[in-house]
């Protein structure tokens, strides 16, 4: 069998081989740069954010691959990954104590969610607050909700999926909400609340005389000249709590629900 030779090819055959292969290469640059300035546009000029899990543990993974990432993530095995099931999802969870997730922010608590039925990762709760370090000053759970918005107000998620400071019915502040161009969703929560100490019930004053009764002197009760002073009164302490949600799929979350026609 004879070689090819490049020489047999017409001249004109090659020109335009050459021209068909710089237009293609041409349209394929044109279509990954539409590709992308379309995505910035749905991310408002920004680089596109993409939630796909929390540090090393990704969407979609099971359990073994969580537990993997969470000890190469903190140095956490074994006893220290509490395993529990939420009774009303039917949801898996890990849940881990971390200290300064962000720097000074104190304790914190992060709990991977467990789908009901595919049993993989399909979102993370970071917890601080009052209920995980008792005794810590609000301010710190205050700054720690501040650093973390204006972190995520900068990142690019869609526009029109945005809410930052959001009052809510309940008294909480949506610090900031957003989804990437896939529709997951970053949601970032912040509430607190005044603990205000019961009143002790009310009690006889062994020292001050009944109505209609005489004292040991025989005369009548007589009011005391002046009240004894009220007893000082416990400060109210104050609660907060912010959490800190990666969620996978935000309208149809894989969770336990009693299907229709079953009852």
């Amino acid at each position: 069998m004879s070689k090819f030779q490049w020489s047999s090819v017409p001249r004109r055959g090659l020109v335009w081989g050459a021209l068909g292969l710089l237009v293609f290469a041409l349209l394929a640059w044109k279509l990954g740069v539409d590709y992308v300035a379309a995505r910035q546009a749905e991310s408002g000029g920004k680089e596109p954010f993409s939630v796909t899990g929390f540090r090393s543990a990704n969407f979609g993974d099971d359990e073994t691959a969580v537990r993997a990432a969470i000890a190469k993530d903190f140095n956490l095995e074994g006893d220290a990954v509490r395993v529990v099931e939420s009774p009303l999802e039917k949801t898996g969870l890990l849940a881990v104590r971390v200290r300064d997730v962000i720097p000074d922010s104190g304790d914190a608590e992060i709990v991977y969610i467990l789908g009901y039925k595919s049993k993989q990762l399909i979102q993370v709760n970071i917890v601080w607050g009052t209920r995980i370090t008792p005794g810590i000053q609000p301010a710190r759970i205050g700054a720690t909700a501040t650093t973390l918005g204006n972190y995520f107000a900068a990142q690019g998620f869609v526009p029109t999926s945005v809410t930052i400071n959001e009052k809510l019915p309940t008294g909480a502040v949506r610090v900031f909400a957003g989804e990437d161009t896939q529709g997951r969703k970053v949601d970032l929560l912040y509430q607190e609340a005044l603990l205000k100490p019961k009143p002790d019930a009310d009690k006889p004053d062994a020292d001050k005389p009944q109505a209609g009764k005489a004292e040991k002197t025989g005369k009548p009760a007589e009011k005391k000249a002046a009240a004894a002073p009220a007893a000082s009164a416990e400060p109210a302490q104050k609660l907060v709590a912010l959490r800190l949600s990666y969620i996978k799929d935000v309208v149809e979350p894989d969770i336990y629900k009693i299907e229709k026609g079953q009852f």
